[in-house]
């Protein structure tokens, strides 16, 4: 039996916030009683598996490692900051309905599409950004990419970023793909290897729900996985849970609540059952794993 000691002192970390300790112990402990075998990880890749922030300096998203590359011209990289000046904001606003900003975001993300393959970015291109990127993997998610790996459990990376530069990422870490499914933009190239389009529909923060529906084979072939551990940095983010709720028991969700802590923070805690602040590494969520165990 499950230690209600331990997962109540989980709970009361430093970085941990939780509105429910009751109903999110209950969960746990449901969820052990299962197992791993029963078990399946959803996570964002941006600012969830990677930093927000590292030793004080901003990293950067999927997107904003093409966007910041030193190889892209100067009116690119001009036009994306602009773009990113005016939409992150809003994106982080606690103050605009959930609707509106869904439609900000799909035209964020549109535009920063477009600019990028109108600059016609090659292989060659997205490799060397991904490589000089200021994306780092959170401390320690090498480790909890590798218990994933020995228990099998499956991790879907569900992402709004970019395909490639998310792989290449996680190759350079050596993050193994056995147990691993990535759903996120991806690139599509010419016989000359220029990139041409993103591959449809384009995901957003706002449409992972109807992105999700589409992945029937995933979701099917995972049915007996009854309990879910979904990680993300938006409340949009718990949009991925759809095509689970059907079949679940339990969903325990996780935030990290990177930015405008203090505006956001009630915000988080009435949507996740668990939020995570400072922008730590992957401790807390290998504890979170290992008491399943």
């Amino acid at each position: 039996m499950l230690d209600r000691e331990a997962v109540t002192k989980f709970l009361s970390g430093e970085n941990i916030r939780c509105s429910d300790v009751t109903e999110v112990t209950n969960k746990i402990c449901d969820m052990k009683k299962d197992g791993y075998s029963a078990l399946q990880v959803l996570a964002d890749f941006d600012y969830t598996i990677s930093h927000c922030r590292f030793e004080k300096e901003r990293m950067s998203s999927s997107f904003g490692a093409l966007e910041r590359y030193s190889g892209m011209s100067e009116e690119f990289r001009a036009k994306t900051r602009a773009l990113y000046d005016h939409f992150y904001p809003q994106e982080v606003d606690p103050n605009i309905p959930a609707e509106e900003k869904i439609g900000l975001m799909t035209e964020w993300f549109t535009k920063s599409a477009g600019c990028i393959i109108s600059e016609g970015v090659s292989k060659e291109t997205v490799k060397n950004a991904a490589d000089t990127s200021k994306v780092k993997l959170r401390g320690k998610f090498d480790v909890f990419a590798e218990s994933l790996q020995k228990e099998e459990v499956p991790l879907l990376v569900f992402s709004a970023g970019v395909g490639q530069i998310i792989e290449r990422v996680f190759a350079t870490a050596k993050i193994s793909m056995n147990n691993v499914k990535i759903i996120a933009n991806m690139l599509e190239f010419n016989s000359e290897d220029n990139a041409v389009q993103f591959h449809p529909p384009l995901i957003t923060t706002g449409n992972k729900s109807k992105v999700a529906a589409e992945e029937k084979e995933y979701f099917n072939s995972h049915i007996d996985r009854v309990n879910s551990i979904l990680l993300g940095d938006n409340v949009e983010d718990i949009q991925m849970a759809a095509c689970v709720r059907n079949y679940s028991k339990n969903i325990l969700t996780v935030g990290f609540l990177n930015d405008r802590v203090e505006d956001r923070l009630d915000l988080y805690k009435s949507k996740f059952d668990v939020v995570i602040l400072n922008d730590p590494d992957f401790t807390d969520i290998i504890q979170l794993f290992e008491s399943l165990q």
